[in-house]
């Protein structure tokens, strides 16, 4: 393919996929994790006002509350882009959630050219833009691609750490890519700790593979690599573990390492797979890594598919509830693909030398018409569910909810776990999080009571949890009245019968 060409394609699919982003840009980010993407909303906006920042159309009893309610949300990574999205906030001079949406659309192209420019470098122009059109357009990313969370900056710094890792490869002794790795490395790291898991087999197999182990140790430049990539890390958890202690309870309810030996936490992680790729096209990506012709890359792309294992055996919880937290493997399976790409169009191009011509333009067409089908069903999609009412309401609803100063009068069955209440009506609901379904009914009736009573208010928001528990629902049609209802929301006034 002619380079003009070539670049024309890659071009036209970054376009395609930034105006696919685009569609329904101004809804709130309740869309995709909505407790995930509030609780950085909530830290930006927090580290916008501390820093003198100021709300123009809000009294500053408003900006008072809003400073304190985003210097209670706790930190686990380092709040790297809830502090860059504040800067964002002062640069525009606008506390604006499309902002931080923005940003994440952005860091989401850039991954995309790193991807490109890994998967031409190993597989070829078919690969390249194969790859880059499922990264543009599979639905999955398209959605996730728009969530204010840092897992989206880790999956860019992923893509360029392993684009890095096979330049620096080719040439070890190399200072300029032993420090562009390891600080590529080291920054995605610190973004989201979890990337340590791939990235460390990754390099180190990577870095064996090319020379050998004796070799590889005795190398300062894999040591300088290794400190750049781990010091930021390390260095964050010692201030956060020992010195400031904050993490201490964020480590503390993390690892169900019991879970590993039951069969259903396999289940739950193979179900996770399916929602996010489907367990057919991820088994495919694992194949198109098999057949990587390049040793080098097959040896640290099949490492850093056990880091993933690794880290789902460490956060056995998380790997089976999150679906986000199979944004990690992403970079492996946009390679893998781009390698069946790759195998694939040799078949067609030879079937096109010995029938017809016809045959590449078929399969092109196929390409298209897959990725117009995905376009398509993203923006079904982001039409499906209207989130912009929600704002208004948590503003007009806080007199009526919670007219006491100090106290809690409002809890919540909500799919933002109170996120949007304590963002737009600057009070934190309680969450009703448990179940009586499995209780005996002397039991059920005590904890309904004993939560419920201290509450004027029950906000139920995520209507599919809610309907799953019929005791519940029982015991509020004995209690309590309907006190307003549409079709995204019912609110409960509590022990009113």
């Amino acid at each position: 393919m002619k380079h003009s060409l070539k670049l024309i394609i890659i071009t036209f699919l970054f376009i395609a996929g930034l105006a696919l982003r685009m569609v329904d840009f101004d809804d709130p980010p309740l869309d995709f994790h909505p407790a995930r993407q509030m609780h950085s909303a909530l830290m930006s906006r927090g580290f916008f006002l501390k820093d003198n920042g100021y709300i123009a159309d809000q009294s500053p009893e408003y900006n008072r509350d809003a400073m304190i309610l985003g210097t209670l949300e706790a930190w686990i990574e380092p709040p790297i882009y809830e502090k860059l999205t504040a800067g964002l906030y002062r640069l525009f001079g606008a506390v604006d959630l499309r902002i931080p949406r923005a940003t994440s659309i952005l860091f989401w192209l850039i991954g995309g050219i790193g991807l490109v420019l890994l998967t031409d470098e190993l597989l070829g122009t078919a690969g390249a833009l194969g790859t880059l059109g499922w990264y543009q357009f599979f639905p999955y990313g398209v959605i996730a691609s728009r969530s204010f969370q840092p897992d989206i900056i880790m999956v860019c710094l992923l893509i360029w750490t392993m684009y890095l890792l096979k330049r620096w490869t080719s040439d070890v002794n190399s200072l300029r890519f032993t420090f562009a790795t390891g600080l590529c490395a080291g920054l995605c790291i610190l973004v989201k700790q979890v990337a340590a898991f791939p990235l460390g087999l990754a390099m180190a197999a990577a870095l064996i593979s090319a020379n050998t182990l004796k070799k590889t140790l005795k190398n300062r430049r894999v040591w300088l690599a290794a400190i750049l990539a781990l010091a930021p890390m390390l260095l964050y958890n010692y201030w956060g573990y020992f010195v400031k202690g904050f993490l201490v309870q964020q480590y503390q309810g993390r690892f169900f390492l019991s879970e590993l030996i039951s069969p259903a936490f396999y289940v739950r992680w193979v179900r996770m797979i399916d929602q996010v790729f489907t367990v057919p096209l991820f088994f495919c990506s694992i194949f198109g890594i098999l057949m990587l012709r390049d040793k080098t890359a097959r040896t640290s792309w099949l490492s850093y598919f056990a880091g993933y294992i690794l880290y789902g055996l460490c956060l056995p919880h998380h790997i089976g509830t999150h679906n986000y937290y199979q944004l990690l493997i992403f970079p492996f399976v946009a390679v893998g693909l781009a390698s069946l790409v790759k195998t694939a169009s040799r078949a067609i191009m030879k079937a096109a030398r010995k029938q017809s011509r016809i045959v590449p333009v078929a399969a092109a067409l196929c390409g298209i018409l897959l990725c117009a089908w995905w376009a398509a069903d993203s923006v079904m999609t982001l039409h499906r569910t209207d989130y912009r009412a929600w704002p208004q309401r948590w503003v007009e609803w806080m007199d009526e909810l919670e007219p006491y100063e100090g106290r809690i009068s409002t809890i919540g069955i909500m799919d933002d776990y109170g996120g949007g209440m304590t963002y737009w009506g600057l009070h934190n609901p309680g969450i009703w999080d448990s179940t009586v379904e499995s209780m005996n009914d002397l039991d059920a009736l005590i904890k309904l009571n004993t939560t419920f009573w201290n509450y004027k208010y029950l906000v139920v928001t995520d209507l599919k949890k809610f309907y799953e528990q019929p005791r519940l629902i029982q015991y509020l049609n004995d209690t309590a009245v309907v006190h307003r209802q549409e079709a995204d929301y019912i609110i409960y006034a509590l022990n009113e019968k």
